[in-house]
């Protein structure tokens, strides 16, 4: 997803222990709203989470089979703290979805076929918001500067610079086929696991959409 992916927002207690993603997942605890100590809010920076785009080269790894089996047996306090989490993204990505939507083009006839070969299972639902802030949590919109392109359910968010930019879109495409495949929490779940144990060079979503976008190069 290229070089960031998204921002998630929760409440937690005060107690609750921060999720530690070594690989690029770091969590801020922003102070206490109210003197109840009971409210927190946590940003999940994921660089690059749920579907984030940058413009450096990427150079793909190999995940070694201790990885990857990590990855597929991840330890039970992990998962514990990414289910607590997802339920957070997928309403981010929701309302996210539902506010920039009108303000989307749909995908032109030649990249509606290239989306269903990419596995898109309703092109016609697609929409690409060029916009110079992406959104964050609280409704807040921020400049990241290496974010070029993120994929948010349907919504395709790309950066002006990048309007254009054919190999991007195929990228994100792809991302958007993942997420059909395997369903909105899974896709979430699987990519912060991979996130955590694998890094994004390895990442195996992320490897696919790298090798599924040099189809159009």
């Amino acid at each position: 997803m290229l070089a960031f992916l998204g921002f998630l927002c929760l409440q937690v207690p005060v107690n609750t222990p921060v999720l530690n993603f070594k690989s690029g997942f770091y969590m801020i605890c922003v102070a206490k709203l109210c003197s109840n100590l009971k409210l927190l809010a946590l940003i999940l920076t994921l660089p690059p989470l749920f579907s984030a785009c940058s413009t450096a080269p990427i150079a793909s790894k190999k995940a070694s089979s201790k990885e990857l089996h990590s990855v597929n047996n991840p330890s039970q306090k992990a998962l514990k703290k990414i289910d607590r989490l997802v339920p957070h993204a997928m309403k981010w990505y929701d309302e996210v979805a539902n506010s920039l939507f009108h303000k989307g083009r749909g995908l032109t006839k030649a990249e509606k076929n290239q989306a269903k070969l990419l596995g898109v299972k309703n092109p016609d639902a697609v929409r690409v918001v060029v916009m110079d802030r992406f959104p964050e949590p609280n409704n807040r919109m921020v400049n990241n500067h290496s974010e070029g392109a993120r994929a948010m359910g349907n919504i395709i968010l790309v950066k002006p610079r990048h309007k254009n930019n054919s190999v991007i879109l195929c990228h994100e495409l792809v991302h958007i086929g993942q997420k059909d495949r395997m369903g909105l929490k899974n896709f979430l779940k699987q990519y912060a696991l991979e996130r955590e144990y694998l890094g994004y060079s390895k990442s195996l979503l992320e490897n696919e959409a790298y090798a599924r976008q040099q189809v159009i190069q």
